[in-house]
């Protein structure tokens, strides 16, 4: 991981990403990141149309400790299915009410909110990761559509950033070909504007 939070601040500040998501996120007067996520997006195709995306989210070490204390109940470094589960079950909808961080444009449209299905919580070399889907309401045809994608957490408590290696992939697209393009978004920065999230799209041909 390429960035690390303090030990006496996370444990202070974020028990559990459940926990500070259920309670409401801090004010912006001290809402600076103490949670720090690697995020990696895989663009989904079905007959040469967008139909959704997969985010796999990598948590800090420090955080990821919390995770793993609050809910690896046998303690042997791993989730199990049951332990993914009660993941889920305490988190996504907490995440429902910021949106899963995630922010999807068609055509300059705000799709609004899009529920994360298929989820994981994995656990290795003590970093807790969550994998899902996030399904699009209507195929989208890029060579005719604009399409975009941010992945960021507004209130600036937890900091959402694409991986170094490997950020974004492009799964099942046969009849042409598209490259990812990422770009910083100026018109939607936050956290008084000192933010500037990274912006996903597609060049196609």
């Amino acid at each position: 991981m390429r960035r690390l939070v303090s030990a006496g601040l996370a444990r202070r500040a974020a028990p559990a990403l459940s926990l500070l998501l259920a309670l409401g996120l801090p004010s912006i007067a001290w809402a600076h990141p103490h949670v720090f996520i690697d995020n990696r997006v895989t663009i989904l195709f079905v007959d040469g149309k967008i139909v959704g995306f997969r985010e796999n989210w990598v948590f800090d070490e420090v955080f990821s400790d919390q995770m793993l204390g609050d809910f690896d109940k046998d303690g042997d470094g791993h989730f199990s299915k049951a332990e993914s589960d009660e993941v889920q079950h305490v988190t996504l909808p907490s995440l429902d009410e910021y949106r899963t961080f995630t922010y999807v444009w068609v055509d300059h449209k705000d799709l609004g909110k899009l529920k994360p299905s298929d989820f994981h919580a994995t656990a290795k070399d003590k970093l807790v990761t969550y994998d899902f889907l996030v399904k699009l309401p209507q195929p989208v045809d890029p060579l005719k559509q604009d399409f975009a994608i941010e992945i960021n957490d507004r209130t600036y408590f937890v900091e959402v950033l694409l991986a170094k290696d490997n950020p974004i992939k492009i799964e099942g697209l046969k009849e042409f070909s598209c490259a990812p393009v990422v770009t910083m978004d100026k018109k939607n920065a936050y956290y008084g504007g000192y933010v500037i999230p990274e912006q996903i799209k597609l060049t196609c041909k």
